[in-house]
């Protein structure tokens, strides 16, 4: 891939994806959204790769859309900006079928606060943070960023962290659920590749369901979900590892799922 904004590294069954902007805290430009929109492509369509971490290169996680773009836009294009780039990458992380780890380093702003959050899981350290900026210069979130955050914390904390401006450090978020794990800054990248390892020995299938099912229940009542889990799972039927579980479980043995 020519697009050196988003960087993929495979190694074993997991794909690391590194935003590439460090002159720019990684900021959000066009060039940014197409790699992350082609890695994204990659990792969907490779059966080997079972689980994700998400990074930044340099000092920060991601500092929010990249203002010399936004900035040349009327109200009208950057609405339309907004919905026709931010709304596919944002359904990206929650239609994977594959469980994705933000490991965030330094701070996430902005829309890459959205990133963060559309993770799956994140670990962070004590110096991370996740700024809800768009106040700061007078806009309200974007890029899924309020749907995101008020699903994690409720609706008034929510609203005290968008409307404050402030940086929720790496400890606050910890005590908030908004990471799952607070670790040494130098231990960020390689406590969630672990995880990821761990994760991509699972059967993928049944993640994917379960990622599916957990999104879908938080829009939905509690019989419809029913309904849903029960359709998600003939895929499940269908898979080896269902095989595989059940055999290893009869055989009193530690089943080796293959992710298929």
């Amino acid at each position: 891939m020519e697009n050196k904004a988003v960087l993929l590294e495979i190694f074993e069954s997991i794909a690391l994806i590194t935003l590439n902007r460090p002159e720019r805290y990684n900021a959000v430009n066009q060039d940014l959204i197409e790699g992350i929109n082609y890695v994204f492509s990659v990792i969907k369509n490779d059966d080997n790769i079972r689980a994700v971490v998400l990074t930044g290169n340099g000092k920060g996680f991601c500092s929010g859309a990249d203002l010399t773009t936004m900035g040349t836009l009327s109200p009208e294009d950057s609405r339309d900006y907004i919905i026709d780039n931010y709304k596919p990458i944002l359904n990206n992380f929650l239609s994977l079928r594959k469980p994705i780890i933000g490991a965030i380093n330094g701070t996430a702003a902005g829309v890459g606060a959205a990133f963060a959050l559309a993770c799956d899981f994140r670990v962070m350290s004590k110096e991370s943070a996740l700024l809800y900026a768009f106040i700061n210069i007078g806009l309200g979130p974007d890029g899924g960023a309020s749907w995101l955050l008020s699903r994690q914390v409720g609706y008034s904390k929510a609203l005290e962290i968008a409307t404050g401006g402030k940086r929720v450090m790496g400890e606050e978020c910890f005590k908030l659920g908004l990471t799952n794990k607070l670790v040494e800054s130098n231990e960020i990248i390689d406590v969630a590749k672990s995880w990821a390892i761990e994760l991509s020995k699972k059967p993928t299938v049944g993640i994917g369901i379960t990622k599916q099912d957990m999104n879908f229940s938080l829009n939905n009542d509690l019989l419809s979900t029913i309904e849903f889990e029960a359709k998600e799972q003939v895929a499940a039927f269908y898979s080896e590892d269902l095989k595989e579980g059940v055999t290893a479980f009869l055989e009193k043995r530690k089943a080796n799922f293959k992710g298929k």
